[in-house]
């Protein structure tokens, strides 16, 4: 539910609100805007007493049932845009991001020629997976925790912010010792074990919608870290599987429409993982800009045809300049944007 204060409500009003919030079993979350001040009521309404007494109080305009399962990522509790900070890099309410790397850390020197082409591109946000979950056991995993040193040693020579995946609870501290982003992927879209836990290791975290994820699923993952205490959440559109083998998945556009319009969080889109060829990312990105998104996650290798997984989406590094980035700028200033390395 949402209690929304009367204007001009002096703040022991509002704190009188909120204690009987806490006292019918409900945690309170307060926004003020602008204009108006409001309390999301957060709880089981089948186990604790309607908040529509409140309706009763001098201080409370009206109270509002909040329908959708996921409330705190939603419009009607914060309907501004959300900015969420990547490093010093904003992203939202029309700052607009690329975060690029390869799919995985494969050795110090391939990370530090990614880093230093793609700085020089003006990209200020690194990706590149230590711990890699692969759908064969046989396929590089990763390097795990030397990965991690990599990317650690990037951020101290190139000044990079740095996202890379966490995959399981038992890796979360070692990862956000050194990420400035945390990445759920697509299989772990809806390992609520892991949202809860990863929720609390104090940064953002960047959510890749479930292969097979409902828009409503999708956004109530997003509940899930946020009702656990990280309100900084990223969601990243990655192409959801279909019947259509054209492209590794099909990209879902209209969910970063919806997405836009259901919830206040920064939507971005990862082109590579949608196409799975190189040919088609920058059109997809493209598509992306007009749809709304804030921004874009590419992959991006050195030695594309060498890398050792998901080769055939990478752009090459040192062209990521040229066939990326001055494309999509005017594309991202007429959407009202502005691209922030």
């Amino acid at each position: 539910m949402i209690i929304v204060i009367k204007p001009n409500t002096p703040p022991d009003g509002i704190e009188e609100v909120r204690r009987h919030v806490v006292g019918l079993g409900y945690e309170p979350r307060l926004i003020q805007g602008v204009q108006r001040t409001v309390i999301a009521a957060i709880g089981d309404e089948t186990e604790h007493p309607s908040l529509e007494t409140l309706k009763g109080m001098p201080e409370v305009e009206n109270v509002l049932p909040i329908q959708k399962r996921y409330k705190l990522a939603s419009r009607e509790f914060h309907s501004a845009n959300s900015v969420v900070h990547i490093g010093g890099h904003p992203l939202g309410q029309g700052a607009f991001q690329v975060i690029a790397g390869p799919c995985a850390v494969e050795s110090l020197a391939q990370i530090r020629e990614s880093a230093r082409d793609l700085s020089a591109a003006g990209v200020g946000i690194l990706r590149g997976g230590a711990f890699k979950p692969r759908t064969s056991p046989y396929d590089f995993q990763g390097l795990a925790g030397k990965g991690l040193e990599h990317l650690a040693r990037m951020k101290d020579e190139f000044g990079l912010a740095i996202v890379t995946e966490v995959i399981g609870v038992e890796h979360i501290k070692r990862v956000a010792a050194v990420a400035d982003m945390l990445q759920i992927g697509a299989r772990n879209a809806q390992n609520y074990h892991l949202l809860e836990k990863v929720a609390d290791c104090g940064r953002p975290i960047l959510l890749k919608r479930g292969m097979a994820s409902t828009i409503d699923e999708w956004l109530s993952a997003a509940e899930y870290l946020m009702v656990h205490g990280c309100e900084n959440v990223v969601l990243c559109e990655r192409g959801i599987r279909t019947f259509e083998t054209a492209t590794r998945n099909t990209l879902d556009l209209s969910a970063v429409v919806v997405a836009k319009q259901e919830s206040h969080l920064p939507v971005m889109v990862d082109p590579s993982h949608a196409s799975g060829n190189r040919k088609l990312v920058l059109p997809l990105a493209l598509a992306a800009i007009a749809a709304g998104a804030d921004g874009l996650v590419i992959e991006a290798h050195p030695q594309p045809l060498e890398a050792r997984s998901d080769a055939g989406q990478q752009i090459a590094s040192d062209k990521f300049k040229r066939e990326i980035i001055e494309v999509i700028r005017p594309w991202v200033e007429l959407a009202g944007k502005t691209l922030n390395p």
